[in-house]
């Protein structure tokens, strides 16, 4: 199995210029376009573009460097990504870059989330990190449905002075996480672990009920006990191994768990993304993250 060299938004997701407009960016898209009614029949707001605008601004504010649009599950979901240049390097030229993900998921597009992750230069697997900042943000550009000619007006929007303050001082948090965690990878990258300890770390991210010690089972045993995504993960870490020869460790450990999420599970890169954004695989790399701290 070869490590992809592919983003986990590959063919979801488009790069975009900081010099785009809103608009030019929801064309590159394809999300240049709006629904003016909901199933209910009542009118809405044209969102996709209210809320493009809203991206713009709040990256313009935080001083962050938009690189990502894109949309998942049938256009339900709308994200954008900037980089923090907040970006640090392990042992063996392990580049990490801080992002900071903005996400409408509401059909009404009026809240808008927040997230920090690190983002592996070498094989673009994804690691949230909590922060203390506020999780999301009203959508300020957000206004009543008008059914008459002009839709909306397409001249840009900026945020005033106390949203300026507000943005940047969250996304200054988001900085402050990426730097205190930039120590605890440090610390994972040297932790050596051996071959029993990683089944045993493997077994408690994805099956920990199976087996709560395995210094005492035997290697033919154990393999038989492992499930499909342990396997995997497993796989995954000796794949790294050979590409990056040197000792195990707990860093590799954990980035095992979160390439294997990231770009091998679910049935489709769409449903992958959702899942490690979103869903339960968001939760599970924070487990993983949080045991690999523990060894």
């Amino acid at each position: 199995m070869d490590v992809t060299n592919q983003k986990p938004w590959h063919g979801i997701g488009v790069e975009v210029d900081a010099n785009f407009s809103s608009r030019e960016m929801l064309y590159k898209a394809k999300l240049d376009w709006e629904v003016s009614k909901i199933p209910s029949q009542r009118p809405k707001s044209y969102g996709n573009q209210e809320t493009m605008r809203f991206f713009k601004g709040f990256f313009e504010a935080s001083e962050a460097e938009i690189e990502t649009i894109g949309s998942l599950d049938g256009s339900r979901i709308l994200w954008s990504l900037a980089r923090l240049n907040q970006d640090f390097i392990l042992p063996g030229e392990d580049k990490i870059k801080g992002y900071v993900l903005l996400a409408s998921r509401n059909e009404s597009r009026e809240k808008i989330e927040i997230q920090f992750i690190i983002v592996r230069e070498s094989s673009h697997n994804m690691l949230p990190i909590a922060s203390t900042a506020k999780p999301h943000i009203k959508n300020i550009f957000r206004r009543t449905f008008n059914p008459s000619f002009p839709f909306i007006n397409q001249k840009p929007q900026t945020f005033d002075d106390e949203m300026i303050k507000k943005v940047a001082t969250m996304v200054d948090l988001g900085r402050e996480a990426i730097s205190n965690f930039a120590e605890d990878a440090q610390l994972l990258a040297g932790k050596v672990v051996d071959t029993p300890t990683a089944w045993l770390y493997m077994f408690n991210v994805f099956q920990p009920e199976t087996i709560k010690n395995i210094s005492t089972v035997g290697e033919k045993e154990v393999a038989e006990l492992a499930e499909k995504n342990t396997k995997l993960a497993i796989e995954t870490l000796s794949q790294v191994s050979e590409q990056q020869p040197g000792d195990m460790t707990a860093w590799s450990l954990l980035n095992a768990v979160t390439y294997i999420i990231d770009h091998r599970l679910g049935s489709n890169q769409d449903s992958r993304l959702r899942q490690a954004w979103f869903g339960s695989n968001a939760k599970l790399k924070t487990r993983a993250l949080e045991l690999a701290l523990a060894i």
